[in-house]
């Protein structure tokens, strides 16, 4: 996120993106996909050269795709400033949503079997004037972000509490 994407004198508490464990599907089967078409070469009777130049192509189209997974998971952020909550995603166009400290009324945090294992989990932001909650997904130490969440909220309920505690 960049400085000039900030309101006047608001502060970045908190960034981060998904967690790594996103990426472990898309890499795996992209891996897998271009391990067949590698073998199948190898066994194929072609000359040398031809063989050589399909082989490389193949693995050139794998780190593309792996490359393009990595930076999808990299443009997919979640900001926590003194003041909002921001979701940040995209490569080429940019979509942000945000969500003010002062209109959120519940947090909900998720962590299934694997999250808990892993180390990530969802977190569901309920605010004022939306229809449905916003949902910040597979977020790296779910719990730290929902008390900063609270602690920013905390702050502002407090007489004169406008930053952090």
């Amino acid at each position: 996120m960049n400085a000039r994407d900030l309101l006047p004198g608001e502060r970045i508490l908190v960034s981060s993106c998904r967690h790594w464990v996103v990426l472990l599907r898309p890499i795996a089967t992209t891996i897998l996909a271009a391990l067949v078409p590698l073998v199948i070469l190898t066994v194929l009777p072609l000359a040398g050269e031809l063989r050589l130049f399909l082989m490389l192509g193949v693995a050139l189209a794998g780190i593309l795709i792996i490359n393009l997974y990595y930076w999808g998971w990299r443009s997919h952020e979640y900001v926590l400033t003194d003041q909002r909550v921001i979701l940040n995603q995209g490569i080429i166009s940019k979509f942000s949503r945000s969500i003010t400290i002062d209109r959120i009324q519940d947090l909900t945090t998720f962590q299934g079997l694997w999250g808990r294992t892993w180390g990530f989990g969802d977190i569901e932001l309920e605010s004022a004037g939306r229809e449905g909650a916003e949902v910040l997904s597979t977020v790296p130490r779910p719990q730290q972000l929902r008390n900063a969440i609270f602690a920013q909220i905390e702050a502002r309920r407090r007489p004169g509490g406008l930053g952090t505690p």
